[in-house]
């Protein structure tokens, strides 16, 4: 008797603490589930952060706890998808590439049939690095990555094709608009009166050290970071906030994306609200993305150190600026079409200041673009190779059925 749908073990970013790759998990998962309803998931996760979701049916823990229910899982799978994030880089640490080269190489002897799917690839600046992407690569069936510059990143890491495959957040479905509005009233603020949405993050500012940041922080060890630059950072982008607002006499809502101790995007947004007084300024921690993509789409604009707000900005039409660490938010503005609108964090103040942040969000302001169409054309590429990914042939023959 036939089973009643697919197994599937999903792998990807950190979907516990990082609203993009629980974005990234949200879309994968609905579509995947659309397609076949009866699909079993298995995902890698702290079983005590709420992964509630219809189709997933096992969540493994990380790191040696999980390993034999991980082993487990891969042999019975039908595919193992190794999906989205930033996955395949060494700007935070010079183990991660190594870790996910290993982790591949180990699931491909339990199961050929996986696959890289829309990966964010680069910087790889270390030599170890590039060779272990190497290794990466060639256990993987086959390989997609997210942008032309992720696809730059791999394409001296290997002769194979690379594909492009913009990111899944693209497919994420928001939240009602009700309950957006019902979070903006929670935080006295009126739905009704235009609002600046924010993300500000610390960076890393040379290249990672072998151990991770994250294990860093657990230990109690600061990662290097660059004080002196985030402050002027934060200064500038405090001074181009109030103007900004001022101009759109808009109210101003802080929205973390990462919290956890090594990235602390609340501590971040905290420090920039102490440099904003007299203005209307709120923070809402949100941990569901489709309540966060439903809440930007109350925003007249977006300005934001992370890439998962730009897209789900450009989601619900809502103009951005990117405040940028790497080339991955000009694969977003690239794939919409836009004139990039990235300032690089490492260049304030010495390239960019105030004026500038303020100059670019004008230019947001007035493009006429219809970034919802853009975006839900991505969308519906992205829907059709997520099936692909999850259901087609690994050697890439026509699928059997496709929902058009």
């Amino acid at each position: 008797m036939a089973r009643p749908g697919a197994r599937i073990l999903l792998l990807g970013g950190d979907a516990d603490h990082n609203v993009g790759d629980r974005a990234i998990l949200a879309a994968l998962l609905n579509c995947i589930m659309t397609h076949d309803a009866s699909a079993e998931i298995s995902i890698i996760g702290d079983p005590r952060v709420s992964h509630a979701a219809h189709g997933i049916v096992q969540v493994i823990p990380p790191g040696p706890r999980g390993m034999p229910a991980l082993l487990r899982a891969a042999c019975g799978a039908d595919r193992i998808l190794i999906a989205g994030g930033g996955l395949f880089q060494d700007d935070d640490s010079r183990a991660k590439m190594p870790y996910w080269a290993a982790r591949i190489a180990l699931l491909k002897a339990c199961n050929t049939r996986i696959v890289g799917h829309s990966i964010g690839a680069g910087p790889l600046r270390h030599a170890e690095c590039r060779v272990a992407a190497r290794i990466a690569c060639a256990a993987l069936a086959r390989i997609s990555v997210r942008d032309r510059f992720a696809r730059d990143a791999l394409a001296a890491c290997t002769s194979r094709p690379i594909d492009v495959v913009p990111d899944p957040a693209f497919m994420l479905e928001p939240a009602p608009r009700d309950a957006a509005a019902a979070l903006l009233r929670r935080h006295d603020l009126s739905p009704d009166r235009p609002l600046l949405v924010t993300t500000i993050r610390r960076w890393f500012h040379e290249r990672g050290g072998f151990v991770p940041n994250g294990v860093k922080a657990g230990i109690g060890i600061e990662p290097k970071r660059d004080v002196t630059r985030f402050e002027a950072m934060l200064g500038a982008v405090a001074e181009a906030l109030k103007v900004i607002a001022g101009r759109l006499d808009a109210n101003i809502l802080l929205l973390p994306g990462y919290n956890v101790a090594h990235e602390a995007d609340d501590f971040a947004c905290e420090s920039l609200m102490w440099r904003l007084p007299g203005a209307t300024v709120r923070l809402a921690r949100i941990a569901d993305p489709r309540l966060y993509k439903a809440v930007l789409g109350h925003a007249s604009l977006v300005v934001a150190a992370r890439m998962h707000p730009l897209i789900l900005a450009a989601g619900m039409g809502v103009p951005f600026v990117g405040l940028s660490y790497n080339r991955k938010f000009d694969g977003v503005f690239e794939l919409l079409g836009l004139p990039s609108r990235s300032l690089p964090l490492d260049q304030c103040p010495e390239i960019w200041e105030s004026s500038t942040l303020v100059a670019a969000a004008e230019a947001a302001l007035e493009d006429r673009i219809d970034l919802r169409h853009r975006a839900e054309s991505i969308a519906g590429s992205v829907r059709l190779r997520t099936i692909e990914a999850a259901f087609g042939n690994v050697e890439g023959r026509v699928l059997e059925a496709v929902d058009a």
